[in-house]
């Protein structure tokens, strides 16, 4: 039966091996997937004499119910129910010209109906009107029912800028409440995902901390609707990694399946939002801190510029913030930032800068920041990228950059990307915070890694940087986030940096190096795992298979390329979206294998003997005094003082390392 738990389809599904080419397709036309595939047919069921059917029943002793819904791709009607339904007891309430017939019996409208058990397809006719099929489909995850104040959420989602408030149940597939009670502030989430997609994401904001699914107490949340990823799988994908890999902050998610106004909506992701919190980026909270010595709410606080004539300006060497009068003593921290795209900034960062490079960055924590506030982790943040962009890797402070960032998170946010070949990488949702240095290390941290539905293949995009380098999102067998310009970039029209943060740090060897070693060390064995032989992905994707079937009778999300919105990586069914995940990792997975092993290669070993000892130390010597021999030779791996340049001080590291292991 089409509800059931355990699906034959998928399990078969879930066995295949599925193959794409290693190198997909770069560019194609946008067009949006209205996925009509009936539209140059008639549609003989569109229109029958029944004006309403919702199917009822009772959950954690909450009423619900669930509105049949017309399929036009298959001229029928479907009731999705949720996984903790009893279909034993539901009761079937219409309203129609004559009575309702489902496989010939009668149905009275408001009386229990339970046919249901044993069928899962019925011939509908209303009194002797044929009026085509009703499919039932059951879920096999957690659900959310939301019932908004205005009776419909179809307002917001044709405006983003709209707030809408709701009632909601939350209940786990085995009907236990998660959840229930008030959602004061409904809003949309995301920026072209919202636009082209018809399927919405939210985020919502509950009146007190709640712990929902076990993914810890907060107020803020987001609902994931992953249209433009017909896997569903690549933001999930990307979290189990971040975990297996160890990265030190991971943003938690589940799967549920949404109800809105009695009208299912599909399979989404509840997401932990970004945010400072305790249960999220665990850093003191600074806009709690100035919130207490002010009499008032911040965001009533005047806003300013300074180094631009509006908020809204991208002008390098500006920012802005709240004209806010009293600041705690300690500012330094907690700060939680984003990079953002230089054309979203004057509208989507309410405080913020611009470095003297053209990086914009959005302040998230505090999300209405004191002038004082942005004046000092903009001065921050300046005087990493300063160093970043000097020859020798130090500010005119004598500051090295690893003094400002701490290299290991850098380096592992870095490796997310480019695995992933993630089209936004460092232009936007890219995360950074700096704790306060009485409780933290002083340094910036990178992470925690977010929105990867367009990464994976997903969609066909190029990035090239002003010294030439042009990586392809679709191509698995070369590098891709290490030639990010920064955003804003445009080598006629603007002074903006032709090369992003992590790109003039991969011109580097050591930066090169220890990002081979971590990779080797900690991401290849998880991709391994999650793409490898025993494809951990595919074991994901089961767990959700109930819901991702109702989902595509809901939007007709797969079934190949012509129903993408971008690119082509659909396949025929759930489980073939979700190999061509698995297909585009593992490939990637080995080929930086191959082309990273190199960079992990001995330190020292100057003249690519695989080893390390005299002869290295005279062949430096004779490169410091201007007489090198004309033999093959890795300079770089020299490299002892780590700051990219060769000279007497890296030969004197070198003679004193070779002095130590000698004496061991």
């Amino acid at each position: 039966m089409t509800r059931s738990k355990k699906n034959l389809s998928f399990i078969l599904s879930a066995a295949m091996i599925c193959t794409v080419p290693s190198v997909l397709p770069v560019s194609g036309t946008i067009a949006y997937a209205d996925g009509d595939t009936q539209s140059e047919e008639t549609l003989i069921y569109e229109n029958i004499p029944v004006s309403s059917l919702n199917v009822s029943g009772t959950l954690a002793d909450t009423a619900w119910h669930t509105d049949w819904w017309y399929s036009e791709w298959e001229d029928c009607r479907y009731i999705f129910l949720p996984a903790m339904a009893d279909v034993s007891s539901l009761t079937i309430n219409y309203e129609a010209d004559d009575t309702l017939y489902l496989n010939g019996t009668p149905v009275k409208s408001g009386e229990l109906f339970s046919m249901i058990t044993d069928d899962d397809e019925f011939e509908i006719k209303v009194g002797d009107t044929d009026c085509g099929k009703l499919k039932i489909m059951q879920s096999d995850i957690g659900c959310i029912f939301l019932s908004t104040k205005s009776g419909s959420i179809d307002a917001l989602d044709n405006n983003r800028w709209l707030d809408e408030s709701a009632t909601a149940l939350m209940l786990t597939p085995d009907g236990k409440t998660v959840y229930k009670g008030e959602i004061p502030k409904l809003s949309a989430h995301g920026n072209s995902s919202w636009d082209y997609s018809k399927k919405k994401s939210y985020n919502f904001k509950l009146p007190s901390k709640a712990d929902l699914f076990g993914l810890g107490k907060a107020k803020k949340w987001v609902l994931l609707a992953n249209y433009l990823d017909h896997s569903m799988m690549r933001n999930k994908f990307t979290e189990e990694l971040c975990k297996e890999a160890g990265m030190e902050c991971v943003m938690d998610s589940t799967f549920v399946d949404l109800y809105v106004d009695g009208s299912y909506r599909g399979t989404y992701q509840l997401y932990e939002k970004v945010q400072i919190q305790k249960n999220r980026v665990n850093i003191r909270d600074l806009e709690e801190a100035t919130e207490d010595i002010n009499n008032k709410d911040l965001k009533e606080f005047p806003r300013a510029v300074v180094g631009a004539d509006s908020i809204f300006d991208y002008i390098e060497n500006s920012y802005k913030y709240y004209d806010i009068p009293n600041d705690p003593a300690d500012i330094t921290g907690g700060y939680l930032l984003q990079m953002q795209l230089w054309t979203r900034y004057g509208y989507k960062a309410d405080s913020g800068f611009i470095t003297s490079r053209g990086q914009p960055v959005e302040i998230d924590g505090p999300e209405y920041a004191s002038k004082a506030q942005v004046e000092y982790i903009r001065g921050f943040v300046q005087d990493m990228e300063d160093a970043i962009y000097s020859d020798t890797g130090y500010n005119s402070k004598g500051k090295h950059y690893s003094d400002y960032i701490d290299m290991d998170s850098l380096i592992r946010a870095y490796l997310i990307q480019e695995i992933s070949k993630n089209i936004d990488a460092t232009y936007t949702s890219f995360y950074m915070w700096k704790d306060s240095d009485l409780t933290g290390d002083g340094k910036l941290h990178f992470g925690p890694a977010w929105d990867f539905d367009f990464a994976y293949g997903c969609f066909p995009a190029a990035r090239g940087n002003s010294d030439g380098e042009v990586g392809y999102s679709g191509w698995t067998a070369e590098l891709f986030a290490a030639y990010f310009p920064i955003s804003g970039y445009n080598d006629s029209e603007r002074p903006t940096e032709g090369i992003s943060w992590i790109g003039k740090l991969y011109k580097n060897r050591s930066f090169v190096r220890d990002t081979a070693r971590i990779y080797l060390r900690d991401f290849y064995p998880a991709l391994d795992h999650l793409a490898g032989k025993d494809a951990y992905i595919f074991d994901m994707a089961t767990q959700i298979s109930g819901s991702a079937e109702m989902n595509n009778a809901r939007w007709h999300t797969y079934g190949g390329a012509k129903y993408c919105v971008f690119g082509s990586s659909s396949g025929k069914d759930f489980m073939e979206s979700v190999g061509l995940v698995r297909t585009y990792a593992q490939l990637r997975k080995d080929w930086l294998k191959t082309y990273w092993t190199p960079f992990t290669a001995i330190n020292g070993d100057v003249n690519c003997d695989d080893k390390f000892d005299i002869a290295d130390a005279v062949l430096l010597q004779k490169k410091v005094l201007a007489s090198p021999e004309n033999v093959p030779a890795d300079y770089e791996a020299a490299d002892f003082t780590e700051d990219g340049i060769i000279d007497v001080f890296d030969l004197i590291l070198m003679k004193q390392k070779l002095v130590t292991d000698t004496e061991k």
